[in-house]
């Protein structure tokens, strides 16, 4: 499906056509949402098995902070392909200072951990 849609935008803007990035975009968020939907069900089980081992809170976090990623990534890229870098680098500058403020729960508790083993 990405070759023939390449394919497609290619011919398109060959051609001298005005909706040559539109088909691109479109099929790029089409796989890319097509790809996330694959996930849904070992996403669930990994929730699960966290879930019983006690972790839960941990791997969600974990999760979350892949989703940022990925999810500020594809926005990034499809602003570069509508000729936007600089909206994209500062999606992508976003995204990782939610990382960082994802990660904040677990710096916190590494910090108490180690002031016990120090005390």
């Amino acid at each position: 499906m990405a070759v023939l849609a390449a394919a497609l935008g290619w011919l398109l803007k060959t051609a001298g056509a005005k909706h040559a990035g539109a088909v691109s975009m479109a099929a790029g968020i089409f796989l890319s949402l097509f790809a996330i939907s694959r996930y849904r069900e070992p996403v669930r089980a990994m929730l699960e098995m966290a879930e019983q081992a006690g972790v839960s809170a941990s791997v969600a976090a974990i999760l979350k902070m892949m989703a940022v990623g990925c999810l500020s990534t594809i926005a990034a890229d499809i602003c570069r392909d509508m000729g936007e870098a600089t909206m994209g680098a500062r999606i992508e500058l976003c995204g990782r200072a939610e990382i960082v403020l994802l990660c904040l729960p677990f710096l916190l508790e590494l910090f108490s951990v180690a002031l016990e083993v120090v005390s």
